[in-house]
């Protein structure tokens, strides 16, 4: 049933990305701590790591995802994980038997279509983006 649950509100959040894609030429820059610039209609998302520690994902200026993390207290620099953007980040655990602590973190692209990136476990690469609807 958990899991059912997981793919309906994945579902909508996929959904919903088209809705809340704005043109990057009309947003305002907001200040996301660390020199971390991104569009304020987009804002900031939060997530916890399993350790309890939290990162942020935002789209800058630049349309390009970026993250950081906070261990013991103090935030890392910002890191460029790429793409285009044209909406707010989301999160969704993604659990597998070998990475309990998978994750996928998604926005819309260009022409609203849902584009991602999957990380493993806190400290591994994350994959190249892949397109969650793009058929094929």
């Amino acid at each position: 049933m958990k899991r059912i649950k997981a793919v309906v509100l994945a579902g909508a959040a996929v959904a919903g990305l088209t809705l809340a894609a704005a043109p990057a030429a009309q947003a305002s820059t907001c200040e996301a701590g660390g020199g971390g610039l991104y569009i304020c209609e987009y804002g900031v998302t939060d997530h916890a790591l399993p350790d309890g520690h939290k990162e942020q994902f935002i789209v800058g200026t630049d349309e390009a995802m970026w993250t950081r993390h906070n261990m013991d207290g103090k935030w890392s620099g910002w890191v460029y994980l790429g793409g285009v953007f044209r909406g707010k980040i989301y999160v969704q655990e993604r659990p597998e038997p070998e990475y309990p602590y998978a994750i996928t973190v998604y926005a819309a692209g260009p022409g609203g279509k849902p584009w991602a990136t999957k990380r493993m476990a806190p400290g591994l690469k994350w994959t190249p983006f892949f397109c969650m609807r793009c058929g094929g």
